[in-house]
């Protein structure tokens, strides 16, 4: 069975040990808060509200949960990518184009309906003694003929043919000719069996099959982007929640020591301080808006559903939980799984069997053409049509041919050119098989380490969060007793912000990498399958 994080996730949730996204846990990813208290409040605080929604402050012009709000799930976001995004429209098209080549290579062995005609008048050599003698011959042939699996053809026609002499000194007994006719054509060497036809068939599949990977490839692909860019759009909405909070801190502590100014116990120096901190973290919450979003029309673009597409003012708000829950990955196992459902590896595989395929069919094309046909009329004479018509019939005055053609090109050079580059072809093609599996096992150990050091960093940035808040807690309270000046403080609050961003990129780095997870095997996320992208 393939790797599923969300099947993993729920399993974790139900019964399993060890790290758990707790509501302390997301409200401490949300962002500091007011871990500053403004007036009458003695220590750092809990914040209020959930982490998604952005502060508002007076910082910069007005932020995008103004206008009407999209709350979001990853499913839906992948779902409403499968059923707008303009990259997968474009790519559904080809899979159906190839089935039409498929059909077109097919029809070479479907029956045509043929008719020739022709009236000419020359000398008959034969008839004149004293002055020439002109005859006219007047030819219709008209049929099916069928192209067969062995590589010749098979004709059913009549011919009727008018022949007369023109100022001859005798006339003709027999001048109309009624003859139903059978045909056969086979090579015995060259195209013996349809090489030529049958490979281009097989040809014609095997580019279908690849077209289906590619189209297989792409809907994997666009669901990872979406994947990425929910998991982005979720850490700069808390980023702009960090920044605001530590903004409004950083105000804060110019309001008091504006007050304690007016009041002489505190310093022009002080004040300054606190103003150029606050006008530096205004500026980083604007930035982080700016990055919001950039980040939100990125998904817009992606999704481009009717109330979410590019030109849309609606605020999308992830409502999904990350995934904090440490997992185990069998590297051995995913490689495996990776080898078998990528869908790079089908497409060099199938690639390779089409260069076998014209390998073959280029060493057999040097042979040369040996063809053998057979042609027998039941032939009916008479001085007019209808009495040809009723002469028909079986008898020795029937017309047959049988024959023999042969064709070698002197040194076969082409044939033999032809062959040696379809050759170099097909070991080109058994050498991108390979480099296609070590380039998927790469991209598996690549993103299994971004697992594991996210699920570290995750640990690491946590802890140093938690030894953040305490900071500011002590830095706080000598502050408010006078021990010390607002430049520590203000310090420890943007070592607060600091790791709370850090806190914040280690869990969306761990969620888009359990993303990148199900993409390197080839996969589609738990919930979604690939006819919901079908056009």
């Amino acid at each position: 069975m393939p790797f599923d994080p969300v099947v993993l996730e729920q399993r974790s949730r139900e019964g399993g040990a060890g790290r758990r996204v707790t509501s302390w846990s997301l409200e401490a990813a949300a962002g500091p808060s007011e871990r500053f208290p403004r007036r009458s409040r003695a220590g750092p605080q809990r914040p209020s509200g959930p982490p998604g929604e952005v502060g508002q402050g007076h910082s910069g012009p007005p932020g995008p949960s103004e206008s009407p709000t999209v709350r979001l799930s990853l499913l839906e976001a992948i779902r409403y990518s499968l059923e707008g995004n303009q990259d997968i429209q474009v790519v559904s098209y080809t899979p159906k184009q190839a089935r039409e080549e498929v059909a077109n290579a097919e029809s070479v062995y479907d029956p045509s309906v043929f008719a020739d005609s022709s009236y000419r008048r020359q000398p008959n050599l034969q008839s004149s003694v004293e002055d020439i003698v002109m005859e006219d011959t007047g030819v219709i042939q008209t049929g099916l003929r069928k192209p067969l699996p062995t590589g010749g053809s098979l004709s059913t026609y009549l011919e009727t043919r008018y022949e007369n002499l023109v100022d001859a000194e005798f006339s003709r007994t027999y001048r109309n000719i009624f003859a139903p006719t059978i045909e056969i054509r086979q090579p015995l060497l060259k195209n013996l069996g349809s090489k030529k036809e049958k490979a281009a068939i097989q040809i014609a599949n095997l580019q279908a099959s690849i077209s289906e990977q590619e189209f297989r490839q792409k809907v994997i692909e666009i669901a990872t982007k979406v994947s990425r860019v929910y998991w982005q759009l979720y850490l700069y909405r808390a980023l702009v929640k960090i920044d605001q909070e530590n903004l409004d801190m950083a105000e804060e502590v110019y309001r008091r020591e504006t007050v304690r100014l007016s009041q002489g116990i505190s310093k022009e120096l002080d004040v300054q301080r606190a103003r150029s901190n606050a006008q530096a973290r205004r500026n980083s919450l604007l930035q982080s808006k700016q990055s919001l979003r950039v980040v939100m029309d990125q998904l817009k673009l992606l999704l481009n559903r009717s109330n979410l597409t590019i030109d849309s003012k609606a605020d999308v708000i992830p409502v999904e939980e990350p995934q904090l829950e440490p997992i185990e990955v069998d590297e051995i196992q995913i490689i495996d799984t990776a080898l078998v459902g990528r869908p790079e590896i089908k497409k060099a595989l199938q690639e390779l069997e089409i260069r076998k395929a014209e390998e073959d069919l280029s060493a057999h094309q040097r042979f040369p053409s040996l063809d053998v046909f057979g042609r027998y009329s039941l032939s009916g004479y008479g001085k007019d049509f209808s009495g040809a018509v009723d002469g028909t019939n079986l008898n020795n005055d029937d017309a047959w041919a049988v024959g023999l053609s042969f064709e070698m090109p002197i040194g076969n050079h082409s044939a033999e050119a032809v062959y040696r580059k379809k050759l170099l072809g097909r070991k080109q093609a058994s050498a991108q098989v390979g480099r296609e599996r070590d380039q998927i096992k790469l991209d598996v150990k690549q993103v299994v380490l971004a697992i594991f050091y996210a699920n570290g960093e995750i640990d690491s940035t946590k802890l140093a969060m938690e030894a953040a808040e305490k900071v500011v807690a002590g830095e706080f309270a000598r502050f408010d007793i006078g021990q010390t000046t607002n430049e520590e403080l203000l310090r420890a609050q943007d070592l607060l912000a600091v790791t709370s961003r850090n806190f914040m990129r280690a869990v969306v780095d761990y969620n888009i990498a359990l993303a990148e997870l199900t993409r390197a095997q080839g996969t589609f996320p738990h919930g979604v399958s690939i006819e919901e992208a079908r056009r």
